[in-house]
């Protein structure tokens, strides 16, 4: 496969209730979305994922790490922080698929969170697209002297 094959997508994902839910039901419901969106992608043979990741921010210290680097729809999840009650979670959802264009995983992303808002009425879900800057026009300060793990120090203003 060839780099320019695999289009990156970007979401920022509001999760909310309209009651303080607990972490593990947030990450079940969230582990069954991105379920859903693995399964619609891999439902036209010609898509390959490269890649699909999620990170749920609970709070200022907590979150939960979702990822799946194949078709075979196996999402792996670790929860790191403490257990709690929490209204939202904003998440987000960077996949690297390739033979998809953007608006069709938005598509596919929104059904997915459709399916569980019909499911579980007290959840809402709103999604919005975030342009990331090309890999070349990144901006970041690492503070701890290590080189840059996407230019290696070769940073651009």
């Amino acid at each position: 496969m060839y780099q320019d094959e695999f289009l990156a997508v970007v979401f920022n994902v509001r999760l909310s209730s309209n009651q303080a839910l607990p972490v593990e039901k947030w990450r079940s419901r969230i582990y069954d979305v991105l379920h859903v969106y693995v399964d619609q992608i891999c439902k036209n043979e010609e898509h390959m994922i490269g890649h699909i990741k999620a990170l749920a921010q609970i709070d200022e210290h907590d979150f939960i790490k979702y990822s799946c680097v194949s078709s075979n729809n196996v999402i792996n999840s670790k929860f790191h922080g403490e257990h709690k009650e929490v209204f939202n979670i904003n998440m987000i959802v960077n996949s690297l698929v390739s033979n998809i264009s953007e608006n069709e995983s938005r598509v596919f992303l929104e059904r997915s969170c459709r399916s569980l808002e019909k499911r579980d009425s007290i959840i809402s879900i709103a999604i919005e697209n975030t342009q990331e800057r090309p890999v070349s026009h990144h901006h970041h300060d690492h503070g701890d002297g290590d080189d840059c793990p996407i230019c290696n120090s070769h940073h651009h203003n």
